[in-house]
């Protein structure tokens, strides 16, 4: 579902026109499709941007807001990894600008720019309510599709806004309506007036014996003619003359023994013990995810050798890993050449980071964390992207892919997933190259917010085998495998693994024994799993614990 263009209704053509010809003259380094953004901001006043990634949404945002509303104040919400970002993008448009970027000090009222991550409002709640703000901009919007605490303070203090609000997010999630609900709700739009009347018709809403089952879609076509009064939405290919973006599937010869018995030991016991909850569902995640781990860590060196022959050749390289054994790998095998980018890095050091990979010449590898680095940064200087292990959604893979392939290419961008056959990982491999290529024919990027986890969890427990390698037979029947479950990916439901905005929480910890060898623990769907043997055969180690404890 994607909004063409202007209602009619709301709009005249000649208001868009005029005011996208006056925000050229004022700014005549914005392209033709940000001065059209801008108008439509400014025509809506309350509205949202859903434009394709790459595209400038955050300097469209800006200059709409200083428009609507030259004398301020503004505040900025975003995610922790964007906000340093924003800070540089107003001074950009701004230059002087007095922008505080909410840490711990307290807020400044004089501030004419305030940022603030989604992490920080709980703290600083009370303060920015109390303070009036002529606009607010909401970065990554989709952040608050769902019922959370963060999104109740957010969409309190978008309803604070004293001239506008926008919403900015280049993944609408538009294949399940009610992941629309709260954008709608913040612009203000009749729709949002009651969540029941907007899941009875718009999300196929029926009783399934405990409450309102709202996973479905109906009225897909009226709702998106709705939504073209408040969003605006443009493809890259729409708006851009980008160089194309090429991916390749390159198999690896990595010895995996020890990981195809971990994922087959974590696949028959969720086939014995299908239970979706509880202490059966904590086990099988900690197996599962000590085996992606380890495919993980084995994959690494031939990653390495794989960069290395790319740098070699002249080219800059950007490698994404969920792991940080990875990119432990990474530096020592690349020395001063490589820059880095994890949840870890403090905030100050990820910008410096993006700008010596985009300025300095002896910089040839960039290595990020595939959620802390996947999203807001742009590493245009890059020519090759690298996925050293895949990722269970597919849209933080495209994500990932467009920091190389936004405004500023001027050459082919080239993307390879490595992937190992025989495991998980070639299993994953398939369903990325079909999405991706269905993704390419259709309108369908939303679909791939699903979560493969949950395909392969669904195939297990019928007795089918998602682990067969890409040339060889299956050990059991398939039924048209690929086909099956990517028509599945359409159906199931997300309650496997936190969201993509929120994210899979991460964090490390040295083994007591051996410092030198690193467990990992992630926060999957508000449970922490580990994969050091505590946790696979005692149930919950202490590095879990302390992680389920802090929240992440």
């Amino acid at each position: 579902m994607r909004s063409r263009g202007v209602s009619n209704e709301t709009l005249s053509a000649d208001f868009l026109v005029t005011a996208a010809e006056r925000v050229g003259v004022a700014y005549p380094d914005l392209f033709n499709h940000q001065r059209t953004g801008v108008a439509f901001l400014l025509s809506r006043k309350r509205a949202i941007l859903a434009d394709d990634m790459g595209l400038g949404k955050t300097r469209t945002a800006i200059v709409a807001a200083r428009e609507q509303a030259p004398a301020g104040p503004f505040l900025v919400i975003c995610p922790a990894s964007l906000k340093l970002n924003w800070q540089r993008e107003i001074r950009m448009v701004e230059p002087g600008a007095h922008v505080q970027v909410l840490e711990k000090d307290p807020l400044d009222e004089t501030a004419r720019w305030v940022v603030v991550n989604y992490d920080r409002l709980a703290r600083f709640e009370d303060a920015l309510s109390a303070h009036t703000f002529a606009v607010v901009i909401v970065d990554e919007a989709h952040y608050i599709k769902n019922d959370s605490a963060r999104s109740k303070r957010t969409l309190g203090l978008v309803d604070g806004a004293r001239d506008a609000s926008y919403l900015l997010t280049g993944t609408p999630m538009t294949n399940r309506p009610r992941d629309l609900y709260n954008l709608l709700k913040a612009v203000q739009h009749p729709l949002a007036r009651s969540f029941f009347r907007f899941a009875q018709r718009y999300c196929a809403a029926t009783h399934n014996g405990y409450g309102l089952d709202t996973n479905g879609a109906s009225n897909l076509d009226e709702l998106s003619q709705v939504m073209a009064g408040v969003m605006l939405r443009r493809a890259k290919s729409e708006v851009l003359d980008l160089p194309e973006k090429v991916r390749t599937w390159l198999p690896l010869p990595v010895p995996t023994t020890r990981v195809a018995a971990g994922e087959r030991r974590a696949l028959d016991y969720l086939f014995e013990n299908p239970a979706r909850s509880g202490a059966t569902w904590v086990t099988f995640l900690g197996l599962l995810n000590k085996a992606r781990h380890d495919l993980a860590i084995t994959k690494a060196g031939s990653t390495a050798d794989f960069v290395g022959d790319l740098v070699e050749a002249g080219q800059k390289v950007v490698v994404f890993t969920g792991y940080t054994g990875v990119v432990d790998t990474m530096v020592e095998r690349f020395g001063p050449a490589a820059v880095t980018l994890t949840g870890t890095t403090p905030m100050d050091a990820r910008q410096v980071a993006v700008d010596r990979f985009q300025a300095d010449p002896s910089v040839r590898v960039f290595v990020g964390n595939i959620k802390a680095a996947g999203v807001g940064i742009t590493l245009t200087a890059g020519d090759h992207v690298v996925f050293n292990d895949l990722d269970w959604v597919p849209a933080n893979h495209w994500q990932a892919e467009d920091r190389i392939h936004r405004i500023g290419r001027t050459s082919t961008a080239f993307v390879t997933y490595l992937y190992v056959p025989g495991t998980l990982d070639g299993f994953v491999a398939d369903l990325l190259e079909q999405k991706a290529a269905m993704v390419a024919k259709v309108e369908a990027a939303s679909a791939a917010q699903s979560s493969l986890i949950e395909t392969i969890v669904n195939l297990a427990i019928s007795g089918l085998d998602p682990t067969p390698s890409r040339t060889a037979e299956p050990a059991r029947p398939t039924m048209g495998l690929l086909e099956e479950t990517l028509g599945l990916l359409e159906q199931f439901r997300d309650t496997t693994l936190a969201s993509l905005q929120s994210g899979v929480v991460q964090r490390t910890f040295p083994s007591s024994r051996d410092p030198r060898v690193l467990y990992t623990v992630e926060m999957i769907n508000g449970v922490a799993v580990c994969d050091c043997p505590g946790f696979s055969y005692g149930g919950n180690c202490k590095h879990a614990r302390e992680v389920a404890r802090s929240g992440g």
